[in-house]
């Protein structure tokens, strides 16, 4: 009877994991990764967008976590902050992973339970196919050949390696199609890039045409077709450096004119500050402040440093906190070290002050402090220190407390 009982209470709990489930992972058979190239071009062509997923990366690797919990809370710490794998340091996984995390999306670990080590796979290559009654089936890493003999592991199926969900350490950015699989970071300012890239190729060819932006040949008499054609042609091959890659020059006949065509100034076009809020809106966009970027003054550098931190970069390490959280379980707690972040500290004056008024008031203690300002604990400093009135002495203002009872003031003994 316990035993049908426990069957019975088992086959609940699966039913009743997500009624919605099913037709989730029907609507989404499988997750597969979308096409990165023209991202991956924009981060290596386009300076801006380079330069602020550098910065990102660059702050994201400097903080390391702090894993506190159960018993395997110092193998989780070695992983993340000392030795991931035998091969890779811990600023080397991790940089790839965070461009991954910009490029793609997201971000998947491979966690070897023999050797506990963790390894990046290219999230550009798997894919996620869902569960109809948990969330997840498996991973499936897609191999360039599938006669491929460089993997030690082989394939358990025909198109890709099969990854477990227990192998598997997912981090993904907000998708609105798919809650299986990010998106990239990038996909949001797509017609920024495709802007930015036509307008720098404009300003190419318009010094490319000697600084002209086109050309009117113009005559009295009527032209047939033919006799146009044959004057481009002439025109094409006596100019081959004007009009190399460039459009054709119109052609006026009849008597038609046109005012002031080829008298268009490049300054007029106003390309310098186009370019610059294309810019602006990139960085913006990725997460990082544009004066941070361009130039900075002591009146908003340090809020934009703040900003920086507390909306892009910190989010970002929460993300991967939670992901590693969830995944090694056992009453494991993983989060970001902020109290190394020097822009979010505050001026060692203020804190100071902080800190001394909450011991001189009876809250926190001596030691506690110390930890507080980073500096080592002093033995005997582990209690709550009482507050004293040291006001209304009038023997002596050395002396905390009122005047002891039958105590004369200085003057009457003289």
């Amino acid at each position: 009877m316990a035993n049908k009982d426990v069957s019975g209470w088992r086959k609940y709990i699966s039913e009743k994991l997500n009624p919605a489930q099913p037709s989730i992972a029907s609507n989404e058979p499988f997750a597969s990764a979308e096409s990165i190239v023209g991202y991956e071009q924009a981060q290596q062509e386009i300076e801006i967008i380079s330069r602020a997923i550098e910065m990102v990366i660059n702050a994201c690797v400097e903080i390391p976590f702090i894993v506190e919990g159960g018993g395997s809370a110092r193998k989780v710490d070695k992983l993340l902050n000392v030795r991931p794998n035998p091969f890779e340091d811990r600023v080397r996984l991790f940089r790839r992973a965070l461009l991954d995390f910009h490029l793609d999306g997201n971000v998947f670990f491979y966690y070897d339970s023999n050797s506990t080590n963790i390894y990046l796979l290219p999230a550009n290559d798997v894919e996620v196919i869902p569960d109809k009654k948990t969330f997840i089936s498996h991973y499936n890493y897609t191999l360039p050949s599938s006669n491929s003999t460089y993997y030690s592991r082989k394939p358990k199926e025909s198109d890709g390696i099969r990854f477990e969900t227990n192998e598997i350490i997912h981090i993904m950015r907000e998708n609105s199609d798919s809650i299986f699989r990010g998106t990239s970071k990038l996909k949001s300012i797509n017609r920024l890039i495709e802007l930015y890239y036509y307008m720098i190729n404009f300003q190419r060819q318009f010094f490319k045409n000697n600084a002209l932006p086109g050309f009117v040949l113009r005559t009295d008499n009527i032209l047939s077709n033919r006799v146009k054609e044959r004057l481009l042609e002439s025109w094409r091959a006596n100019y081959t450096s004007i009009f190399d890659g460039a459009r054709n020059p119109a052609i006026l006949d009849g008597g038609l004119m046109i005012d002031k065509f080829s008298t268009v100034k490049f300054s007029e076009l106003d390309f310098e500050g186009s370019i610059e809020r294309i810019q602006q809106d990139m960085s913006k966009a990725i997460g990082v402040p544009y004066v941070l970027l361009k130039s900075g003054n002591n009146a908003n550098i340090d809020a934009n440093q703040k900003l920086f931190y507390l909306h892009t970069v910190i989010p970002i390490l929460t993300q991967f906190s939670s992901a590693f959280a969830h995944f090694f379980g056992n009453n494991i707690t993983v989060r970001p070290d902020n109290l190394v972040i020097p822009a979010l500290q505050p001026d060692n004056r203020v804190q100071a002050l902080y800190y001394s008024t909450l011991v001189n008031t009876g809250i926190i203690t001596p030691n506690e402090a110390r930890e507080g300002l980073r500096f080592a604990k002093i033995e005997g400093n582990d209690t709550i220190r009482i507050p004293q009135n040291i006001t209304g002495s009038a023997t002596d203002a050395t002396q905390g407390g009122r005047p002891k009872e039958g105590d004369k003031p200085a003057d009457e003994d003289v």
